[in-house]
């Protein structure tokens, strides 16, 4: 007595069905780690052009904390310093 087709080989379409359902999970899996990572990307690349923009504003400070007028503006604007010469007001409330 010969087995039929489907008795000899039930185990290749159950196998491609199991294959495929786990590949497609697989895939929905990576699809969403791919989402995070590019948020996360792109979060780091806004932080690293702050940092950027934030470097270069104190590099401009400390090269023009050799420059007489720049100290001459620290000086009356922080200290209340004011050159020889110039009117001091105070203001009261």
């Amino acid at each position: 007595m010969r087995k039929s087709w489907m008795q000899e080989w039930w185990w290749v379409p159950c196998f491609c069905i199991t294959a495929t359902s786990v590949y497609f999970h697989n895939i929905q899996e990576k699809k969403e780690k791919l989402e995070k990572l590019s948020v996360k990307f792109e979060t780091l690349h806004a932080q690293k052009r702050f940092a950027m923009q934030e470097r270069e504003l104190l590099r401009l400070q400390i090269d023009s904390q050799n420059d007489p007028s720049w100290i001459e503006m620290i000086l009356m604007r922080d200290l209340g310093v004011v050159p020889e010469g110039w009117l001091k007001v105070h203001f009261s409330k």
